[in-house]
């Protein structure tokens, strides 16, 4: 299992406030790592799942936002999230920072394809791949149609 970045040496600072899923979900930072962006969730109550874990929505959750940062950095333009693939290695724990590493893979016209890797504890516990649509400026309110 991969093991993780050296996420001391990144200056982190807080996360846009307008996205009212993560901010439920716990404090949410952002860094820049030289190859993409980085993702840190110090979980809240409700990043939680029954089973006292982190919620494997909580992180899909933060994956997609991770990712669509990532793509919409690539396109210089709004994206939309046209399919995202998670994969859990291992269950996360609520009293450690969750931290969500990306990278752009390709960067098209119009798709944009990212991957990226959630570590915990020195520790890979996810892994996960995200397609993105470029959007329209304009689209934000907006039905979009132009999915492939």
């Amino acid at each position: 299992m991969m093991q993780a970045p050296d996420f001391s040496q990144l200056c982190f600072r807080p996360f846009r406030e307008d996205d009212t899923l993560l901010a439920s979900l716990g404090k949410v930072c952002i860094a820049e790592n030289g190859t993409g962006l980085v993702l840190r969730l110090e979980c809240g109550a409700n990043a939680v799942n029954p089973g006292g874990f982190v919620h494997g929505g909580a992180t899909a959750a933060l994956f997609d936002v991770a990712l669509y940062e990532t793509a919409r950095a690539a396109f210089e333009a709004e994206a939309v999230t046209s399919a995202l693939d998670v994969k859990f290695l291992a269950a996360g724990g609520p009293q450690l920072p969750l931290h969500v590493v990306t990278q752009n893979l390709k960067a098209g016209r119009t798709m944009a394809t990212c991957i990226g890797s959630a570590f915990q504890n020195g520790k890979m516990i996810a892994c996960a791949t995200g397609q993105f649509v470029r959007g329209a400026a304009d689209m934000r309110g907006a039905s979009i149609s132009n999915a492939p």
